[in-house]
C-alpha cells in the first residue's frame, strides 16, 4: 500500500478501536472484532500486546478445506476465506453520503407488519417459493413493525456493507442516519426517539426464519431453512429517558450478517427520503427496485401474489388493490424509470433502467 492508503487504514482502525472502547468491550472482544473486520493482524498485534496469543490464531488460518454437503457450505466458505485474507478487503466508500443505502433482500420479498401487531408473537409472510417468519423472545416486547422497523434495518444493513463488521454503532450514528432522512428527532412520549428506541429493542429481541423452496438440476424439489437472531449481543445506554445514547452498539448474529453481505439490495436513499412516511411505500419502493434490476423479460404478478406479500390487514382483495395502487403512484414518481403494466389480473413488470445504475460489490 502507499502512504495515502496506509494513512487511510490507521484512521479506519483508530476509528474502530475508538467505538469498542466507548461501547464498553474487552480487549480480547475487541481484538475478535478487529480482526473480523479484516484488519492486518500484526498491526492488531501491536496494538493489544496483552491479549494472549490464542486470540489470533483464526486470523492465521489458511485455506481451511470446507465440506461442501449442505446448504451453508457457502457461507462457511466466505467466513474462512475471510479469516484466511491476510490483508484487509477494501471497505466501501461511506454508502449513505453517496447516495446509496441497502436492505436486506428477504425483508424486501417479505417484510415486518405495516401496523402494530398487538399481542402477537409470531408474523408470517409468504412470497412464492419464500416463507419469512419473525417471531419474539420478549411477548412483553412485541415484534417489529411499520416505518421505524423497516428504517433501522436498512440502517443496520447499509453500516455492515459499509464497515464489514457485525458490529453496529449507534448513539449519534442511527441519529445521522435519521437525519439523512430527514427524520425529525423529536423527544417525549410520543418523540421520534422514543418510538425508535421502542422499535430497537424490539428488533433486539426478534429472531427470523426463512423457508425457502429450492430445486436441484435434475429436478429434485427441498427445503432450504435458515434460523437467526437478529443480534447476537447488544450493549444500550440511555443517555436519556427516550432515546439511545453514546457508546450503544449492537453485534448482528453471523448467521444474519453473512447472509446480508450476500443478499442486499442497493436502493436510494433520496427515494427513502421521500416515501418514509409509509411502509407500504417503503416495502413497493423496494421491491421495484430490486426485481428491476436484472429483469430481461416481463413478469406478471397476480394481485393474490401481491397481497400474500404486500397485504397487512387489509381485508378484501379490492382494498389492498386501491392502498397499492395509491402506494404505486408515489412510489413512481421517485422512479419515474420503472416500467410496469396495472391490470385486472395483477401487475406486470417489464424491463427498465435500473434505478441504481451500478451495484456496489459487497463482498470483494
Amino acid at each position: 500500500m502507499n502512504a495515502g492508503q496506509d494513512a487511510e487504514l490507521m484512521a479506519r482502525f483508530e476509528k474502530a478501536v475508538r467505538g469498542y472502547a466507548n461501547a464498553g468491550m474487552s480487549p480480547a472482544r475487541t481484538v475478535a472484532q478487529l480482526l473480523h473486520a479484516r484488519f492486518p493482524p500484526t498491526l492488531v498485534r501491536a496494538r493489544f500486546p496483552e491479549v494472549a496469543a490464542a486470540a489470533f490464531e483464526p486470523a492465521r488460518a489458511a485455506n481451511p478445506t470446507v465440506q461442501q454437503t449442505n446448504a451453508h457450505g457457502m457461507a462457511q466458505r466466505i467466513v474462512q476465506k475471510a479469516l484466511a485474507a491476510p490483508t484487509p478487503v477494501a471497505v466501501l466508500p461511506d454508502a449513505l453520503a453517496e447516495g446509496v443505502s441497502f436492505q436486506y433482500v428477504p425483508l424486501i420479498q417479505c417484510s415486518f407488519p405495516h401496523a402494530d401487531p398487538g399481542s402477537q408473537t409470531h408474523f408470517t409472510r409468504r412470497n412464492g417459493w419464500l416463507e419469512l417468519t419473525f417471531s419474539t423472545a420478549r411477548p412483553d416486547a412485541g415484534l417489529p413493525y411499520g416505518v421505524p422497523a423497516r428504517l433501522l434495518t436498512m440502517f443496520c444493513a447499509s453500516e455492515a456493507v459499509r464497515t464489514r463488521s457485525p458490529e453496529i454503532f449507534l448513539g449519534n450514528t442511527v441519529h445521522d442516519f435519521l437525519r439523512r432522512l430527514e427524520v425529525p428527532i423529536t423527544r417525549g412520549e410520543r418523540g421520534s426517539l422514543r418510538a425508535y428506541a421502542n422499535q430497537l429493542l424490539r428488533l433486539v429481541h426478534c429472531a427470523v426464519s426463512i423457508d425457502e423452496n429450492i430445486r436441484d438440476p435434475a429436478g429434485r424439489t427441498g427445503l432450504h431453512i435458515r434460523q437467526a437472531l437478529f443480534v447476537d449481543e447488544a450493549r444500550l445506554w440511555w443517555d436519556a429517558a427516550d432515546g439511545v445514547g453514546q457508546g450503544s452498539s449492537l453485534v448482528l448474529s453471523s448467521v444474519l450478517y453473512d447472509s446480508i453481505l450476500e443478499r442486499s439490495a442497493p436502493l436510494s436513499t433520496a427515494a427513502i427520503r421521500q416515501l418514509r412516511k409509509s411502509p407500504m411505500d417503503l416495502d413497493v419502493y423496494a421491491w421495484l427496485a430490486h426485481r428491476l434490476f436484472q429483469l430481461s423479460r416481463p413478469s406478471t404478478i397476480s394481485w393474490a401474489q401481491l397481497s400474500g406479500q404486500f397485504g397487512h390487514d387489509y381485508g378484501e382483495l379490492r382494498y389492498f388493490r386501491r392502498f397499492f395502487g395509491d402506494s404505486l403512484k408515489r412510489v413512481l414518481k421517485v422512479y419515474p424509470e420503472a416500467k410496469l403494466d396495472v391490470r385486472e389480473t395483477g401487475v406486470t413488470l417489464l424491463p427498465s433502467k435500473p434505478h441504481i445504475e451500478h451495484r456496489p460489490s459487497i463482498r470483494a
